[in-house]
């Protein structure tokens, strides 16, 4: 059941009922969308497109009260991660517009030290995972904070993430992806769907998250036939990022 709405937490972002008619699900394959993937700097302030990715993130895990820890005293929805800088971020956006309805981040091998599931496992336990993954010298990129809006959830908007996710991890040359997921609303099914599959004895319960969260991983290799196109439209995209702040990949 959900948790009444507190006072002044209106989401502002559930999907306006003003995009015209059609359910979600029509939206997209009749709009369709975009994926844009953009780069932060490893140092430096956050940029003004990151803390908007922040904000959205803190709103949607907020959920109306559920998660207290993602919104501070004065009212404003949070979201900080040092892991945010130097990542990938993809968003997902209807009608080509600036307004986000989804977004996943994966952080490179680079950002190693501080990856959410070496935090969850310490250090130790988490270099012998990738041992006995066999990927002590891989190169391993970390997926994390999947989020849909609450006006798009249920409708495979979160499977597309993922799967633009894995295809860019795959065009940047990775060997492994990890992620930490929450069990209590079955995300990690959603990334099993995918190939992720559970790291036996991760479960460990986060009072942030109110919820017991675990490791999973995926190689790369696996399934690679199920992301080729969306790779190849990927690649394009990267391969602009250098010259330009966004790459936009309509999937």
């Amino acid at each position: 059941m959900n948790s009444p709405r507190h006072p002044g937490t209106e989401l502002r972002y559930p999907i306006p009922n003003d995009r015209g008619p059609g359910t979600a699900d029509e939206q997209i394959e009749a709009r369709g969308f975009e994926v844009w993937i953009r780069r932060h700097p490893a140092g430096g302030r956050p940029a003004e497109w990151l803390q908007n990715i922040r904000r959205f993130r803190a709103e949607v895990f907020y959920d109306q009260g559920r998660r207290p820890g993602f919104r501070a005293a004065q009212g404003e929805y949070a979201d900080p991660q040092d892991l945010d800088l130097g990542a990938f971020h993809l968003t997902a956006h209807l009608d080509t517009t600036d307004e986000i309805v989804a977004c996943v981040r994966l952080a490179p091998p680079g950002l190693a030290a501080g990856f959410q599931a070496r935090r969850h496992l310490g250090g130790q336990a988490y270099a012998e995972l990738l041992a006995e993954l066999g990927a002590a010298n891989a190169p391993v990129f970390e997926a994390g904070r999947l989020v849909v809006a609450s006006g798009m959830q249920g409708r495979g908007l979160g499977g597309r993430m993922v799967a633009a996710m894995v295809a860019t991890a795959r065009a940047l040359g990775a060997s492994l992806v990890v992620c930490t997921s929450g069990t209590g609303h079955r995300q990690d099914v959603l990334f099993g769907r995918l190939g992720f599959h559970p790291c036996p004895g991760t479960d460990r319960y986060s009072t942030h998250y109110q919820d017991t969260v675990r490791v999973l991983a995926h190689r790369v290799s696996e399934g690679a036939y199920e992301f080729e196109a969306v790779t190849s439209k990927l690649r394009r995209g990267l391969d602009d990022l250098p010259r330009a702040e966004v790459a936009r990949i309509p999937l």
